[in-house]
């Protein structure tokens, strides 16, 4: 989850923001959704105390909530609404609801961009536009005829195929190729007077660099489900902690070898550098890894449908007389989404640009704001003035920089 689809824009976050600015951005936001990561299993836990102060799982635990000072000061918690609707009544998780179904839409948007955009790659006679159209016929066969996504989830393993193939591709490619930066550029037609590709600081990059990097740490809405299937809760802070080092490592190795070897020339999407920049020897292995990310888009794009229809098909589910008109009703809910996530694409074909939005507007209030204000409000009493400084410090400014990320990213676009 933590290193999908978004990783592939790291380097363009280095092209973004220039060395310091990309490396800044990787380690603060890395550190950040890591303590929320923690906050989020503390809340599950029912207790603002470490998960490792317990012996036992909050599920079977012998001693009632509050009753005693080796107790949990509330009862556990199995989901991220519930989570909400604890801390901010109804409206709260409905407001929490309608973000995360906006983000699944949006990442139905950005897998279509992703699979044009690696489609036009290995087919570059036809254009992306019409590449995005013709998957998308191709999408309705599984998304609108089978009822549940089993089948399709075999392939959410070759998402894990993947994301190990871009780290090794990107770290072996610059290891042997080194710094073709010019080269690109000279093939590109983008030569540089200053003969230099590679940048410190660029303080304009930033909002996109944030909503990029914020995107590929986006995992939090199933850390309930994580915890909740652990043999020993107890211990989730330092599965967390041991995920992060290695997640971050990963990001700031595809991200610092990918802009190493491309520069400010490199494609928001590494892979598609890779493939256009492969010499005869590669050619054949890079055109592998391109199919690789074909199908992990594909794969992707299915089984993010299943939560999204599911969401939308039970509001209309009390209305309808019977289960074929549910079936009914379910086909042409997946269709409709495909035909506007397909739309949206067509008119935003930016996956960089769609993935720091996602970022920015969604991730930074899930992943950052949501977790702090939550624990705030269910222990607040119970917090020393350091926690509570520290949840109020993300809640503030990761609001701050949603809204100007937001609207600086948006302006930076139109002006572009």
């Amino acid at each position: 989850i933590l290193m999908g689809v978004g990783m592939l824009g790291l380097p363009f976050v280095y092209k973004s923001a220039g060395w310091i600015g990309g490396t800044g951005v990787l380690l603060i936001f890395g550190v950040i959704t890591w303590r929320t990561t923690i906050l989020l299993g503390r809340e599950l836990n029912g207790d603002p105390r470490p998960g490792h102060y317990f012996d036992d799982s909050p599920y079977k635990s012998p001693l009632q909530p509050g009753s005693s000072a080796g107790a949990r000061m509330r009862s556990p918690i199995t989901s991220f609404p519930e989570i909400a609707r604890d801390a901010f009544g109804e409206n709260g998780c409905i407001c929490l609801s309608s973000i995360l179904y906006f983000e699944l839409f949006s990442c139905l948007c950005i897998f279509l961009v992703t699979l044009g955009n690696h489609l036009y790659v290995l087919f570059p006679s036809i254009s992306e536009t019409k590449h995005m159209i013709m998957i998308s016929c191709v999408l309705v066969i599984p998304t609108a005829v089978l009822r549940t996504p089993r089948l399709l989830s075999y392939l959410s393993a070759v998402g894990t195929i993947a994301t190990i193939a871009v780290v090794l591709s990107v770290a072996l490619t610059s290891v042997l190729e080194g710094d073709i930066s010019e080269e690109v550029a000279i093939s590109k037609g983008k030569v540089n007077d200053l003969g230099s590709y590679h940048d410190l600081w660029i303080a304009s990059g930033l909002p996109l660099a944030l909503g990029l990097v914020a995107y590929t740490f986006s995992g939090h809405a199933i850390v309930p489900s994580i915890y909740s299937s652990m043999k020993r809760p107890q211990d989730f802070e330092r599965m967390a902690t041991v995920t992060f080092v290695i997640v971050l490592a990963c990001c700031l190795l595809t991200a610092v070898a990918g802009y190493y070897m491309f520069g400010n020339v490199v494609d928001d999407q590494v892979t598609i550098s890779l493939e256009a920049s492969a010499g005869p020897k590669a050619e054949l292995a890079m055109k592998m890894l391109t199919w690789l990310m074909v199908l992990t888009a594909f794969s992707k794009f299915t089984l993010t449908m299943y939560p999204l229809s599911l969401g939308m098909e039970e509001i209309v589910a009390p209305y309808l007389p019977s289960d074929t008109a549910m079936d009914i009703t379910s086909s042409l809910v997946k269709i409709i989404l495909i035909i506007l996530s397909l739309l949206v694409a067509i008119y935003a074909p930016s996956f960089s640009f769609l993935c720091s939005l996602v970022g920015l507007i969604c991730t930074v209030i899930v992943s950052v704001v949501f977790p702090a204000a939550a624990h705030l409000k269910l222990f607040g009493s119970k917090l020393s003035i350091f926690e509570k400084l520290g949840d109020w410090l993300m809640v503030i400014v990761g609001l701050v920089v949603a809204v100007i990320g937001t609207i600086a990213t948006v302006k930076n676009d139109v002006g572009a």
